[in-house]
């Protein structure tokens, strides 16, 4: 036991430098300028006010997933690669409770090595298997994870997901329509910045199984696939989910086990330093 943490320290040590620094790199490559690219989504938005009528119901639908399911705790197994390479394969833990607390334990060989909470005001951060690690801590309503996570996830986009619903980055309807390509309907939408988002449906238009967000330079920033979900205590929540970007940054989560509804207290999503 007293020659494990140790050699866990030095190896999680190499791992978050390296996660960093690629962040870093991703930071600088992100701000180069991108070639002119085709529009993913041609065509002009829908004009016809029936099929605005009907998209904006299933829009509302989809706002309302899950929207009484406002805590969840589990267990998992979090796979991230950052440009194709596998960064983290293991363990993860979380508690979630709206809006925008969340807490999460990442584990290396077995042992917390990492732990993650955001309380709605401020992002929490400490390296657990570094003796006397301090506590890290950012003024944020909204912490943004992806320098852990390789992608552009905020507390709020985690927490959705986990809760089995879908992050919205934009509102407005621009096209409602068969996918044609398959059974299913396509649902875009677009923000005042030029993003647009498109939300992938089934045949009965009561579930996304994909959305796809786009930068105004029609860059994919992310892809989500609900790939597996399951029923707990009567909600629909993922039970595997991947999420992916353009440059083969990507992860994947499998639940292994999952609470609904589980009670939460202030604390929980506040990390302390050990003594």
């Amino acid at each position: 036991m007293n020659g494990r943490p140790a050699q866990q320290s030095a190896g999680l040590r190499g791992v978050t430098v390296t996660l960093l620094l690629a962040a870093a790199a991703f930071g600088l490559t992100a701000c180069a300028a991108l070639p002119e690219r085709p529009e993913p989504f041609p065509g002009p938005p829908v004009s016809d006010p029936a099929v605005l009528r009907d998209a904006e119901t299933v829009l509302a639908a989809i706002r309302k997933t899950n929207e009484t399911l406002v805590t969840c705790k589990g267990i998992g197994r979090l796979t991230v690669r950052r440009e194709g390479r596998v960064q983290m394969d293991d363990r993860i833990a979380w508690i979630g409770s709206e809006p925008r607390r969340l807490s999460l334990v990442l584990f290396s060989s077995g042992f917390p090595a990492l732990r993650l909470a955001g309380d709605g005001e401020t992002f929490y951060y400490q390296e657990t298997t570094v003796p006397g690690a301090p506590v890290r801590k950012i003024r944020s309503g909204d912490p943004d994870f992806s320098r852990v996570l390789a992608l552009p996830l905020a507390a709020s986009d985690i927490l959705a997901l986990l809760r089995g619903r879908i992050p919205l980055r934009a509102e407005r309807v621009e096209r409602f329509q068969p996918i044609g390509t398959a059974p299913g309907h396509l649902l875009l939408l677009s923000a005042p910045d030029g993003s647009r988002q498109a939300l992938f449906l089934n045949e009965e238009r009561t579930e996304v199984r994909e959305t796809q967000l786009y930068d105004a330079a029609g860059r994919l920033v992310l892809l989500v696939q609900f790939l597996e979900m399951q029923k707990v205590d009567g909600y629909r929540v993922p039970l595997r989910v991947r999420v992916a970007d353009e440059r083969e940054n990507a992860l994947v989560l499998v639940v292994e086990r999952y609470w609904a509804g589980v009670p939460v207290t202030p604390s929980m999503f506040v990390l302390e330093p050990a003594g």
